[in-house]
This record gives C-alpha cells, structure tokens and sequence, in this order.
C-alpha cells in the first residue's frame, strides 16, 4: 500500500500533495469530473483516490455560479477529474451521485 501523509505534517507542505506522481494533483483536467460544491479538496478525498484509483486524477477550480471571477477561494467549488472512466464511476458509486 502507498504511503499516506497525515493533513497537517509540515514536512508535506501541508496535504501530501508533494507525494503525488506527475500527472496527478493540483490543476490535472481529465475528462471525468465530478463538481464536490466545496472550496477545497480534503485530505479523505485525496487518500480515497490515491488508494482506489488505477488512473492518474487531479482537480482544480471554478468560480461558483453568478460569480464573474473568484479571487476569494470560497467563492469557487472544487472539482475532481479522473482520466479513467472506472475510476470516475468507482468514485461516484462510493460517495453517491
């Protein structure tokens, strides 16, 4: 089983992000998305993905609707993507949708 960073360790930047293979993460759009409503990715998503997922996955922002552009991070909603169709569905199934 891969590694798993604890949310808060400094030595992580903070979620473990640092720990991610090329090709997942931060501002990775694959074609399978699933918009979570939230501001933010948790660390429960991160881990769920990265011990779940066959695939590379990734998320990044958008601004909420009737919001021109959101430089307020709350004003975005995060969304999730995932290059494989399994993955996307394996993902849904588990957390509804």
């Amino acid at each position: 089983m891969k590694k798993l960073v604890d949310t808060f360790t400094p030595v992580s930047g903070g979620f473990g992000t640092d720990l991610l293979p090329p090709g997942y993460g931060y501002n990775k759009k694959y074609k399978y998305k699933v918009n979570l409503y939230t501001y933010g990715v948790g660390f429960e998503t991160m881990a769920w993905c990265w011990k779940n997922c066959n695939s590379a996955w990734g998320w990044y922002f958008i601004p909420k609707p009737n919001v021109e552009w959101a430089e307020d991070y709350e004003n975005q909603n995060a969304i999730l993507t995932f290059k494989s169709k399994k993955d996307f569905i394996y993902y849904r199934l588990s957390h509804g949708g």
